[in-house]
């Protein structure tokens, strides 16, 4: 009978936030003993176990659902919970310092949603600490979190051309969440538009860790998670990332404008990537999207087979030995000599300022001709047998080849065209 279960459709089906209890109860207490493991596999698989956990034990206490695996599934739980409420603790900390000196943050991701999205804090994981505060506080923002013990974990100068990053380098101390705190959603050699002054006018007062804080507005919160999960990660964040967007839209479902959400979408050149992940939100997690939202973003709509493809790279979370670069799948598809040699030595020189920020040393010092070489070491001992296997055209490395070229393929495509 468990050969007959398909867990991840089964999960999908009982995370949605629109399930009621009484369909969750029928669903689970039928299921048997290999059934609940194969259950419990995909909620562990997916990074979703805490939230699972907390779904059970609603359903035990208003329907007296019988939970296997109780105990592992607690733990889970409180294990996240237990870290969720140290990181808060630091966050208050981090926000009131911030507020007292005048500074304007806004909480991003975990660190407001944990509060404002899941049911308890012990529902989601949650690894720093993201905030958001305007470009010309970052010195001051750098010099307070400082003084409360935290270090830079690079090299960074606010005065630098930050063009290919969004935020300070993670700040950390000897205990507990590192800090990252963003002046920008999106690395602002990006082709994305993202107003920054704009993005700022539109947030909302928020309670964060017990301080008065700042959140970015309902429709920037979305697009945001959007981005995050299907552009900057390639998709590759798994079920949790979508139950973010997911719980966002059901909690704060009569305050959306989506007229709004459409409008700043297309300003910041986000439209396919809007359109693919509320599509995903819609098919995986049954939570509606207004048709006139994709119609507006994406007349053309999204081709059947992108989004099987979407799907299958976002929730099929399948792990390969070699390890995929967008680099790495260019050279395989060249069949120029000269061209695999050009990326090749593009991969290894990437800019000074970059390497500085990798290895933690000034871009203008001597010695970082040096990294140079170390760097050529790295990549040799991450990539070099994949590079090998690759141009030996093996067999096993098909399966990673396919995806990772899906993946890429997929990320062009919401890539928006500079004129």
């Amino acid at each position: 009978m468990a050969k007959e279960l398909d867990p991840l459709k089964v999960l999908l089906h009982l995370l949605s936030p629109n399930i009621e209890p009484d369909e969750a109860f029928k669903v689970l207490s039928h299921l048997d003993l290999d059934q609940w493991d194969a259950l419990n596999a995909e909620a562990q698989r997916q990074e979703v176990e805490p939230f699972f956990y907390t779904l059970l034990v609603n359903l035990n206490k208003s329907h007296g659902l019988q939970i296997p695996q109780k105990d592992l599934l607690r733990q889970v739980y409180l294990a996240t919970a237990a870290q969720n409420m140290l990181a808060l603790h630091d966050t208050e900390i981090v926000l009131s310092a911030l507020q007292k000196a005048g500074i304007a943050v806004a909480g991003l991701k975990g660190v407001y949603l944990l509060e404002h999205a899941y049911p308890d804090i012990g529902a989601r994981s949650m690894s720093d600490i993201d905030i958001l505060v305007k470009k010309q506080n970052l010195a001051e923002c750098t010099g307070i979190l400082e003084a409360l013990g935290y270090r830079p974990t690079t090299y960074f100068d606010p005065n630098d051309e930050n063009f290919d990053t969004k935020h300070l380098p993670p700040m950390q101390k000897s205990s507990g969440a590192m800090v990252e705190a963003h002046w920008t959603l999106l690395e602002e050699n990006e082709p994305f538009t993202i107003d920054t002054e704009a993005l700022w006018e539109r947030t909302l007062p928020a309670k964060i860790a017990n301080v008065d804080a700042l959140a970015l507005g309902t429709e920037d919160l979305i697009l945001h998670l959007c981005l995050h999960l299907t552009y900057q990660h390639y998709l590759n964040l798994g079920l949790r990332s979508l139950l973010d967007v997911a719980l966002v839209i059901h909690k704060f479902e009569s305050e959306i404008n989506w007229n709004k959400l459409v409008e700043i979408a297309k300003t910041w050149g986000a439209e396919k990537v809007t359109t693919l992940t509320l599509k995903l939100v819609e098919t995986q997690l049954n939570v509606p999207i207004p048709a006139e939202v994709a119609e507006s973003l994406l007349p053309e709509g999204i081709p059947p087979s992108l989004l099987e493809q979407a799907r299958i790279q976002l929730l099929e979370r399948v792990r390969f030995e070699d390890r995929l670069t967008p680099d790495l799948v260019k050279m395989n598809a060249s069949s120029n000599v000269f061209s695999k040699i050009r990326i090749g030595l593009q991969r290894v020189f990437i800019p000074r300022l970059a390497l500085a920020r990798t290895y933690n040393i000034s871009p203008t010092s001597p010695k970082i001709v040096y990294f140079y070489w170390i760097r050529v070491k790295y990549l040799i001992r991450n990539y070099g047998g994949t590079l090998q296997r690759l141009l030996k055209r093996e067999k096993t490395t098909a399966p990673a080849l396919q995806k990772a070229e899906i993946s890429y393929t997929l990320h062009a495509w919401m890539t928006p065209q500079k004129d």
